[in-house]
Order: C-alpha cells, then sequence, then structure tokens
C-alpha cells in the first residue's frame, strides 16, 4: 500500500511538473498585464464618453464638421503627454468607434481570450484576443480596446493577434500584423 502511494505522489509530481510549460488563459493573460508593452502606432477605440471626457479635459478639441463623412478631434498638448500620437478620428465612414493612434510603452489589459492555436514555428503560439491599453487618467477607467488588422488595414471587427515564444518559459513576443 505505501509503495502505491509513493507511486501516485511520484506520478502527482510528475504531471505538475510537465505542466509548467502549459499554455493557457490564465498565464496568457499573466504574461501580457505582468510588463509594459512598447507599442508603435497601434489604434485603441475610444467609447463616446472618453471622447466627450476627453474635450472636457482638454485632451483634445471639439470635432470638426465632417469632411466626406470623416471629423477629427484635435489633439491637444495634455493628450499628447498621455502618449496618444495623432488626431482622435470622431466618426468615419466603415468604423463604428472613434478612435486614436498610441505611441509608447504601455501596460496592457487583457478584456478576453477568443482563441489559442499553434503558431508558425515550434514552441509557439498565436493568441487572438480583446486587449487594450491602460491610460493613467481618469477618463480612462478600462483598456482602451487595441484594433485588430485584415488584409493590412486597421479594424474594429478584427481582434489583434498575440505571438507568445517559449523560451524558458512562455514569452510575448509580439503582434502579428
Amino acid at each position: 500500500m505505501t509503495s502505491r502511494l509513493s507511486l501516485g505522489a511520484v506520478l502527482v509530481c510528475s504531471l505538475l511538473s510537465l505542466g509548467c510549460n502549459d499554455f493557457n488563459d490564465g498565464k496568457t493573460k499573466n504574461i501580457i498585464e505582468a510588463v509594459p508593452v512598447r507599442l508603435d502606432a497601434e489604434q485603441v477605440m475610444l467609447t463616446r464618453g472618453e471622447v466627450d471626457c476627453g474635450v472636457t479635459n482638454e485632451l483634445w478639441g471639439t470635432a470638426t464638421s465632417p469632411n466626406q463623412g470623416r471629423s477629427l478631434c484635435p489633439l491637444l498638448p495634455a493628450g499628447r503627454a498621455l502618449k496618444f500620437d495623432d488626431d482622435i478620428v470622431f466618426t468615419e465612414p466603415g468604423y463604428h468607434a472613434s478612435y486614436v493612434q498610441v505611441r509608447g510603452t504601455f501596460p496592457l489589459g487583457v478584456i478576453s481570450i477568443e482563441n489559442t492555436k499553434d503558431g508558425p514555428g515550434k514552441d509557439t503560439k498565436l493568441v487572438e484576443l480583446k486587449v487594450g491599453v491602460r491610460i493613467d487618467h481618469a477618463c480612462f477607467p478600462n483598456p482602451l480596446p487595441i484594433m485588430g488588422l485584415r488584409k493590412g488595414q486597421f479594424s474594429q471587427d478584427y481582434n489583434p493577434v498575440l505571438l507568445f515564444r517559449l523560451d524558458g518559459g512562455w514569452q510575448m513576443d509580439r503582434f502579428i500584423h
């Protein structure tokens, strides 16, 4: 009986040690949220409330009159200090939410993980997810969702995809564009 218990304990410990390289949603979320990430020219979506709050807090100006269906909120210095990198696109045909480009190092927040599959190389994974940029300002209590790409164009209807590599442990490599 004692040998069976010992054998069972060894088996459980062996299975647990194999699980160290398991890739699951919880581990994915922890990796993404652990360290701020450098983003260059990613597009993030804004709600109407966030746009209005930005106007009130002088992060950007009020929306311009539409020109061919597109209107902008001109970026002001306070908005640029938060690492917004261009005017806010308030309305544009084909987009259902306002959006803006960001550039800099940001903490990320996972909103939801949609799909995980094997990546293009050995020990890689591709994760489709809703992930957002955390901005330290009262106007942005929730992560601003990062837009995905479809046929080389930013799209509010597609989620971003992140590449992860196993190299002594799972690590986030980059956004796939």
